[in-house]
């Protein structure tokens, strides 16, 4: 959802100065009626008559006169036609208007609860939710008062399936709950505390649903303005235009639109926009982040910290990590550092931004003790996106200078080189595409990125705060130019009524997690800025006072970004008992409840696109602005794809092979005449005109129009990869998947020099391995990439059989390729039947989401079908060359007619004999004593969804090579994928939109009604009015009824405005039954919604911080040259499930050195929680109370079990843990090994008086200190059996015990010098001892289902 710009020559309208609101307080009321879903004359649906449902009223209290009841009022009534959705309409369920002249007041309108409770639910203050009153005879009923209305969150509630209908929930979000801030500059700043989300459907379910948005609005993470009158010493405005949260000062005074990626309530505010209500009046902009403010009342100074969070990649630690495909950052802030003097009307801005390493990189969820990071994707596949990054951001902001804090060891050294490097390249390339003619002071250079490792840096000096030790090595180091670029970049000052400076760059810093180690960078050069602010603003104050007062600001905006992105406060900044106390919170919260968490945040940022196909395929089809459209205006783009799109053909070459576990390795000098004839040659190879000379045979299908070509794309599937042993399906081997691997790369090599190809992703479930390679040049026409793999071994809990399946997006084209094994035996198709469905109901990926919703699906494997005739039959028909008869025997070709799977999908003409089962190395069949019927179970198959490109099948065959019981199969496609003119497109949605305005569609008949008739008759007899005047295919969405003094009034929504422009006309007219009416459209500015519409969606290039950002343009993209890369081999995608091992292919992970410490020491605490342990190489584990650092509400009740993560690419897996409800007769123990003895070498683990547990301890987490890192382990309980190797068990060898060290390490982290043991009398801590449990309420551990975010 990154906010893309505008296109090249398009100009983004702007909007008329809205008026200012200063109460954001609504009245909301209800009213219950039947909504009459069908015609009188139409009995077929009467079943759904008596169907009651409420519509509610919301009434913006500030519009109204206080003297009076009239004023504009939301009219919401809830649609049951539209409840649910198919699988390509997407209709919202309810409509919204906005009435005038309509009287309401809540001391006329009975309250809900007065209106009886034999039928009635009514609201619940401490549940915050609504209950309708089915049976309620009052026409409208006071509700509730409510501080803001933020919008409304619709929810698709979709199952994974081939035939997926989505049921729409809707709700209204109102806060609840809000506590001021303060004032600043001419508003006031909200936090808020609580909301209500109120369903406009009656039904229990429903609240389940919205749990998790509640949550995150309780942590005090979100607020909003309201306009406040200038005060009046000084009776001016700040800025021309209200002041708005999602934007820095020097942006308002510059009167820019709001900066979308800090406007958490953009998904919410679209329902409204799509019936053309001016969302400025109505829903305040909601900011996440945090904001704190400082008051010298003697010195007449308010400071002001405002952290605003980007929604484009929002989410939590170890589910959003690096970047997308857009350009867009995990964990990205925009800090704002004001300083305002109310008195004299002045005020000063700094800006200052963080965000996460723009690479594609993962860190796993647990075992994060080892630190492990995995970059995903190379150079040449993650240029692209670091591209766009920074072009973004040099664009907003002007120069900047990268600041890397990262470590120059172990796992955080691989990352920050690939950091530098592509920085560098970056540099590189934009000063060939920069204009000769600007100065060479606006190029960018090296000098632009900073790396400072902060923790080895903080080593070399003691006795230092960590502003002083950054103060000290850092800002005054003559190295780092941090004082000249303050004073180059400045900050903007507002003085005496006119622009004094303005900011011109920006710090752009990181580290892994962008918390603490930025967060105190960040705190001194807030200091270091916050003087030269004073200094600029010419104000004498006590300088040290306020200092301590922003210092204290700085701490506290550490806490909410550290609480948003990983559930704990921030570390460094107070005691180390602390630091050790969130470190354990931290492991919980990221391990446990995030997954709940990441969900709740995409679906408040993206409402309704989430989990809808219309809007899901949008994301591959057209460009991310344009997902979050309305559905109707998506389903009409798609109708005139051809105007602004173009194909062209690319040739996909697909193999599959069942390896029988690849028992003959030593096969060299075989490997490239496999290759050749398998995946590459095998068209030619089917004629002994066209055969190579030892070359292998193939015989298959082959297309009168085949033309020889390089593959764009390669796909390869193997089966049975590695012998399926109890072993390898606990902890799989990868070596053979590695070197097949490492054999295609050199094939690639040599035999096309003229065509690079490169790994774009890799993984592997026990024996199923698929890997895909794509031409370079392809590179930056590549996103989403995407992997799972789904196991259906014993009812989907083992990985012997399963799939795996990547998944990625070229040009404006989804593709999935899917490699799977199923379950064998001769009579067991109905079980692999299941595997099917299995597999494409767990298959979960990155919008789209679900397999099956992909426009090109390629599903190969050993799917294990086979042939129902003996074999002496099959021999028969084979050795005649009879395949079309054999294959009416096949069991797949069967359940394909009688579409009991693999529904829609196709697969060529077989033109060979079946491919198993052979003696290895022979060309006869199975002449064991099970003498198996030949079969057909290598397979190669494809679906394409869009009728508008195709896939044309050019070869189907096998390769005649016998190293396995299979033959091998393979397939050459032609696949038509599209090609998106983005200009074109924006063109085309405003053309639409103009077509199709007004785009609320909303007729008013005004009438004298006859008092003899209903209602639902007047209904009746205006539908049949309708369709007999203007046509049947008029379609009306929902109709109700308002009245006034003079008339009663029917409104009529209509699909769309060429259906209303239709029907306006005659714009007077009468009914058969006398009735005379008059018609008004209800206009609402349609050039204001459209304008509305593309602020929300799109970025203006020309709304930058300075004018003078347009030096440092970094032009269009352009590939790096091959030769320019700093890395030679390509490291592939792996799987990006929750939980999952994330290992890079390549096998490059940083070798681990362990350090060998003298000495030892193990923080414990048991399931129990009653003891604590510390053990040493000179003494025993003693016990010792604990009780107030590890109570029962820490961990209670669960303890730690092991789970198997899902296999990933050339590595063996580790195990997880996870909470669980605790057994009577298991206990599991927790550890902190503060000097990593549980990775000694082997050599010290013999004879060690720590080999005493009974069972290993297994690695979980760190936590940091300023200096040192520990990490937390637990131990299971006695009767758990590990599913993989356990680590190394933790010892010291005994024939030379350790030295104790000195105690200004061991300090650190002893009980003792820790001062946690409350019967410990040296203990001077003043910090009480219950403060350090800050893990919240563990509660019931959440589901963890695949998240599936945006990018």
């Amino acid at each position: 959802m990154f906010s893309n710009p505008l296109t090249t020559g398009s100009k983004r309208p702007s909007l008329p100065v809205e008026t200012p609101v200063s109460s954001w307080n609504v009245i909301v009321y209800r009213k219950t009626e039947p909504i009459h879903s069908f015609h009188s004359y139409d009995t077929s649906q009467a079943q759904y008559f008596q169907q009651g449902y409420a519509s509610f009223y919301i009434q913006l209290q500030q519009s109204a006169d206080p003297s009076s009841t009239n004023s504009s009022v939301l009219y919401l009534r809830y649609l049951t036609q539209s409840q649910r959705n198919s699988v390509d309409t997407s209709i919202l369920p309810f409509t919204i208007s906005l009435l005038d002249d309509l009287k309401l007041s809540p001391e006329t309108s009975p309250s809900l609860s007065a209106m009886g409770t034999q039928a009635s639910r009514f609201y619940n203050t401490e549940q915050q939710s609504v209950r309708i009153n089915e049976q309620s005879e009052h026409p409208t009923a006071f509700l509730f008062r409510a501080k803001a209305f933020l919008g409304i969150l619709v929810l698709n509630n979709v199952t994974n399936s081939t035939n997926a209908a989505a049921i729409i929930r809707a709700y209204m979000i109102f806060v609840t709950e809000e506590t001021p801030i303060g004032r600043l500059f001419d508003a006031n700043i909200i936090r808020i505390l609580q909301i209500a989300a109120v369903p406009l459907r009656d039904c229990q379910e429903d609240e389940t649903y919205v749990s998790g948005i509640k949550k995150l609005f309780q942590g005090g993470c979100f607020y909003y303005s309201k306009y406040s009158k200038p005060e009046s010493n000084y009776n001016k405005h700040y800025f021309d235009k209200p002041y708005d949260i999602t934007l820095c000062a020097q942006r308002m005074e510059q009167g820019h639109d709001s900066d979308i990626r800090f406007f958490w309530n953009r998904g919410l505010s679209l329902p409204l926009l799509k019936y053309n209500i001016d969302i400025r009046y109505w829903i305040p902009k909601v900011m996440c982040g945090g904001i704190e403010n400082f008051r010298s009342q003697h010195d007449d100074i308010d400071l002001w910290l405002i952290s605003r969070l980007s929604c484009e990649r929002a989410g939590t630690r170890f589910n959003v990590r690096g970047v997308n495909d857009d350009g867009a950052v995990a964990n990205f802030v925009e800090t704002e550092q004001i300083v305002l003097i109310p008195q004299q009307h002045s005020y000063s801005s700094f800006i200052i931004i963080r965000g996460s390493i723009p690479i594609f990189w993962h860190q796993p969820r647990f075992q994060v003790a080892t630190h492990r990071i995995n970059i995903s994707r190379s150079e040449a596949l993650s240029y692209k996106a670091f591209f766009e990054h920074f072009k973004h951001l040099y664009c907003h902001y002007g120069r900047l200078l990268v600041i890397n804090l990262v470590e120059r060891r172990d796992h955080e050294k691989r990352i920050g080189n690939e950091y530098k490097n592509l920085f560098d390249l970056l540099v590189k390339t934009s000063r060939q595409t920069q204009n000769s003619q600007q100065s060479s002071v606006n190029h960018l250079n090296e000098r632009d990125f900073i790396w400072f490792d902060y923790h080895e840096q903080s080593r070399t000096i003691k006795n230092f705060t960590a502003e002083q030790f950054v103060q000290k090595l850092f800002i005054e180091n003559v190295n780092y130019p941090i004082k000249e670029r303050l004073h180059q970049q400045g900050f903007f000052t507002w003085m005496n009524g006119a622009k004094y400076s303005t900011q011109k760059g920006v710090f752009r810093m990181n580290c892994i997690d962008c918390l603490d180690r930025t967060n105190n960078v960040q705190l001194t050069i807030g200091s270091n800025v916050l003087f030269m602010q004073l200094q600029a603003l010419k104000k004498q104050c006590n300088s040290y006072y306020i200092s301590d007062g922003l210092r204290g600001m700085w701490v506290k905006n550490g806490d909410h970004i550290s609480r948003i992105y990983t559930g704990t406060g921030a570390l460094g900044q107070r005691s180390k008992a602390k630091d050790i106390q969130r470190s354990v919170g931290r492991a919980i919260q990221n391990n446990l409840r995030d997954d709940d968490k990441q969900q709740s945040v995409q679906t408040l940022i993206y409402s309704y696109s989430k989990d809808s196909y219309l809007h899901e395929r949008s994301v591959a089809a057209l460009f991310t602005p344009y997902v979050i459209s309305d559905g109707f205006i998506l389903n009409e783009l798609f109708k005139i794809r051809r105007n602004y799109t173009r194909k062209e053909k690319f040739r996909i070459s697909i193999g599959t092979w069942n390896i029988n576990g690849d028992k003959n390795p030593a096969l060299g000098h075989q490997y490239p005449s496999i290759l050749d004839a398998w995946l590459f040659h095998g068209p030619d190879n089917m004629s002994t005109n066209l055969r190579k000379p030892n070359a292998i045979q193939t015989n298959g299908y082959l297309a009168s129009d085949y033309e020889k070509s390089s593959p764009d794309i390669v796909a390869i599937g193997f089966q049975e990869i590695c012998d399926l042993t109890a072993s390898n399906i606990v902890s799989k081997s990868s070596s053979n998947a590695n070197r097949w691997v490492e054999n295609v790369e050199d094939y690639f090599k040599k035999n096309y020099q003229d065509t690079e190809y490169i790994l774009l992703g890799m993984d592997q479930l026990v024996g199923v391995c698929l890997a895909i390679f794509i031409r370079r040049d392809l590179a930056p026409y590549v996103k989403n990439v995407g992997i799972d793999t789904v196991k259906t071994g014993m009812g989907g809990t083992l990985g012997n059989k399963g799939c795996v399946a990547i998944r990625l997006v070229l040009h404006n084209t989804s593709i999935c390729f899917i490699c799977a094994h199923f379950t064998a035996g001769q009579n067991e198709y109905s079980e692999r039947n299941k595997d099917y469905k299995l597999m494409m109901e767990k298959l979960s990926f990155q919008p789209p989401s679900r397999a099956i919703w992909h426009d090109h699906i390629f599903f190969l494997g050993d799917f294990n079908y086979r042939l129902t005739i003996p074999r002496a039959q099959v021999e028969y028909f084979v050795r005649n060359g009879s395949y079309k008869e054999l294959l009416e025997y096949d069991q797949l070709k069967k359940e394909l007619q009688e579409k009991r799977v693999f529904r829609d999908f196709e697969e060529g003409e077989i033109r060979f004999p079946p491919t198993y089962k052979y003696d290895i190395g022979s060309d006869e069949y199975d002449t064991s004593e099970k003498a198996r019927t030949p079969s057909y179970t290598d397979r190669v198959l494809w679906r394409t969804t869009c009728p508008n490109i195709q896939i044309k099948q050019l070869y189907y065959g096998r390769a005649e090579v016998k190293t396995s019981d299979h033959r091998p199969v393979s397939s050459i496609f032609d696949a038509d994928v599209e090609i998106c003119d983005e200009k074109r497109l924006y063109e085309e949605y405003v053309q639409l939109y103009r077509r199709l305005s007004p785009s609320n569609a909303l007729i008013r008949y005004d009438m004298v009604a006859n008092s003899i008739q209903t209602k639902q008759q007047i209904i009746d007899e205006f539908d049949l009015y309708i369709k007999k005047r203007y046509g049947s295919d008029i379609s009306i969405v929902d109709r109700f009824f308002a009245s006034n003094q003079r008339y009663l009034s029917l409104y009529m929504f209509f699909e769309n405005g060429e259906h209303v422009r239709r029907v306006l006309e005659p714009r007077e007219d009468q009914l058969q039954s006398g009735i005379y009416f008059k018609k008004t459209l209800i206009d609402l500015n349609e050039d204001v919604a459209l304008a509305e519409r593309l602020i929300l969606f799109f970025t203006d290039v020309n709304q930058t911080m300075d004018p003078e950002t347009i030096n440092y343009d970094l032009g269009a993209y352009q590939q790096p040259a091959r030769e320019s890369l700093s890395t030679n081999q390509d490291i592939p995608v792996t799987s990006a499930v929750a939980g999952d091992e994330l290992i890079s292919a390549s096998g490059n992970d940083t070798d681990e050195n362990y350090r060998e410490n003298n000495a030892a020491e193990l923080i414990s605490f048991d399931a129990d929680h009653q003891s604590l342990s510390s053990s040493s190489s000179s003494n025993n584990l003693q016990s010792q109370s604990i009780d107030p650092l590890f109570n029962e509400s820490c961990f209670g009740p669960f303890h730690f079990s092991s789970h198997p993560t899902s296999n990933t690419t050339r590595t063996n897996g580790d195990n997880l843990f996870s909470f669980d409800h605790p057994t009577p007769s298991a206990g599991s123990n927790f550890y902190i090994d503060s000097f990593d003895i549980a990775e000694l070498p082997s050599s010290r683990q013999d004879d060690s008086k720590l080999n005493l547990f009974s069972q290993p301890l297994t690695n979980s987490t760190y936590y940091e200190t300023d200096n040192h890192r520990s990490k937390f382990y637990y131990q299971a309980p006695p009767q758990f059996i590990p599913t993989r190797p356990p680590p190394p068990v933790p010892t010291i060898a005994s024939n030379a015990p350790a030295p104790i060290p000195s105690l200004d390490v061991q300090r650190l982290l002893t009980l003792k010098n820790l001062s946690l043991n409350p019967n410990n009398n040296t203990n001077n801590s003043n910090e009480k001892i219950n403060d350090l449990v800050d893990l919240g309420d563990p509660g019931s551990p959440p589901p963890s289902p695949k998240f599936d975010p945006f990018g």
